[in-house]
């Protein structure tokens, strides 16, 4: 039998297409594994969003080509879909190059050497001379119901539209991917049926621009999510790229009365100076006022709240970084992720002048990335002694610990980031094990983590803890000993993004 692995690069959409290729070579009898070394076929799903993550595309299938040996080598995705042919000049030693969502007729390429493409309408035979790139409207999204999962056995993404309708000056997701489709209620509800069978206790929902989820069917997020809510056995929805001032407060509070939504919203902002934002062309930036997030506070004190901010777009002055920190300041973000504007070719932007110098670009991105840390742990301060429901991702076993030490494991864990024990809490790091989990207020992937001793639990296990100690971004937490515990089917943690 046949074997293939995938790497991802990029965002979580991307990680759904991934799994939805994945889950056609498994159709046709291939099997998934997650060593590549184990592996016939080896695929690279890339992310070309910006500059730098084309350069990270590039440099993993330099990587890629130079250890192949005699497998098969499959590149595709967003880096693809622009620039195919470059791909196929480069690199002589990738074997299929595709697109976006040309799923069916990658497998072809891998299977059936000298066929005809399985997608309707062509004739291409393969070995492949050129690259597998069309319209990204005619894009077939389909497959994604049956798919392994490369989260955890317990969480998915669940990928409800694919494309975008807005023109955001900086942004080539459209140029990429293509205009809004919203894929029907009933599909995405039979998928999270389908994903609960298997063992899924928590679906985030994401897209490129899940705010306008439904204006192009006629159906609405408010519809989708309420028969979410009705998949028995789910246990947390959550949702992702909401855009402010697009989706009115009110909607939003209806949307988290819905009993399985969890208080947690992203709604990316960008930035804050009304100059800026109208550059940059975000839809309804002019409703993100402190006031709309202050109406959500106000009326669910428990949310939590997510987004990010783009430094350095062009013309970009030190009065419209104070206007960012202010307006952070007042809305108080639990979580803020920053990135560095990047000129993209056929992008709106790209012919603004006023570039800002790199230099300033980094040292404002740290300043703001300073001021949202003493935001973050001031709000998670106030959660200590708190009781919270944590839905178990891994266990890191007790011989790791032994044999790596405590720090190793934890610094590993931490990134970037500072993941540190709390001096009130003995978590006797050399003799037990350690559960890396999550309460309500983290998204997989993309949050903080809540640390806790992990004797006796497994992954899927939803576990009561109290809140012992914090940093900015993580939580270190005891087990608080209820009968309510409740288990459900564990997993592993491998997040399936792994280079050999």
């Amino acid at each position: 039998m046949p074997r293939v692995w995938c790497a991802t690069l990029g965002c979580d959409k991307n990680l759904v297409d991934s799994e939805a290729l994945l889950g056609r070579f498994v159709g046709r009898g291939v099997e998934s594994v997650s060593d590549p070394q184990d592996a016939d076929i080896w695929i690279l799903n890339t992310c070309g969003f910006i500059e730098a993550a084309r350069r990270d595309s590039l440099e993993a299938v330099e990587e890629l080509v130079a250890t192949k040996g005699g497998r098969t080598l499959v590149v595709c995705g967003c880096w693809s879909q622009e620039h195919g042919d470059t791909i196929r000049e480069m690199f002589p030693g990738v074997d299929v190059v595709a697109g976006v969502g040309r799923f069916d007729e990658v497998v072809a390429a891998c299977l059936d050497a000298g066929a005809e493409a399985a997608s309707p309408g062509d004739t291409s035979a393969f070995p492949l001379a050129g690259p597998l790139v069309g319209d990204p409207m005619t894009a077939p999204y389909t497959g994604i119901v049956e798919r392994p999962l490369l989260t955890p056995a317990h969480v998915a993404f669940v990928k409800i539209g694919e494309g975008c309708n807005f023109s955001c000056s900086f942004c080539r997701i459209p140029l990429i991917r293509g205009r809004q489709r919203s894929r029907p209620v009933s599909e995405i509800r039979a998928e999270v049926a389908s994903l609960v069978e298997r063992g899924v206790a928590e679906v985030q929902l994401v897209s490129q621009n899940t705010s306008d989820y439904g204006r192009d069917s006629g159906e609405a997020l408010g519809d989708l999510v309420r028969a979410l809510d009705g998949v028995d056995g789910l246990r947390r929805i959550r949702l992702f790229y909401l855009y402010s001032g697009v989706v009115a407060a009110d909607d939003l509070l209806r949307l988290l009365d819905v009993p399985k939504v969890v208080p947690y919203l992203d709604l990316p902002v960008q930035h804050a100076s009304p100059r800026l934002l109208k550059a940059m062309r975000r839809p309804g930036a002019e409703r993100s006022s402190p006031d709309f997030f202050a109406r959500l506070r106000r009326e669910r004190p428990e949310l939590v709240l997510r987004s990010t901010a783009l430094l350095g777009f062009p013309g970009e002055e030190d009065e419209d970084v104070s206007l960012l920190a202010d307006f952070l300041a007042e809305v108080e973000f639990d979580h803020l992720g920053t990135y560095r504007y990047s000129p993209e070719p056929g992008t709106a932007s790209f012919a603004l002048p006023d570039r800002v110098p790199d230099e300033v670009i980094l040292d404002r991105e740290a300043l703001i990335q300073d001021l949202q840390e003493e935001i973050a742990l001031r709000r998670m301060q106030r959660r200590l002694g708190q009781r919270h429901e944590v839905l178990i991702d891994r266990i890191i076993p007790a011989d790791m610990i032994l044999d790596e030490g405590l720090d190793t494991v934890l610094a590993e864990l931490a990134g970037d980031g500072d993941v540190l024990p709390g001096p009130e809490v003995d978590f006797a790091g050399d003799a037990s094990a350690l559960a890396v989990g999550r309460s309500y207020h983290f998204g997989y992937d993309v949050d903080g983590v809540v640390l806790l001793p992990g004797a006796g639990l497994e992954p899927g296990a939803f576990v009561d803890v109290e809140f012992a100690a914090v940093t900015a971004t993580d939580v270190w937490g005891l087990p608080v000993p209820t009968t309510n515990q409740r288990n459900s089917p564990g997993g592993t943690a491998e997040k399936g993004r792994r280079k050999p």
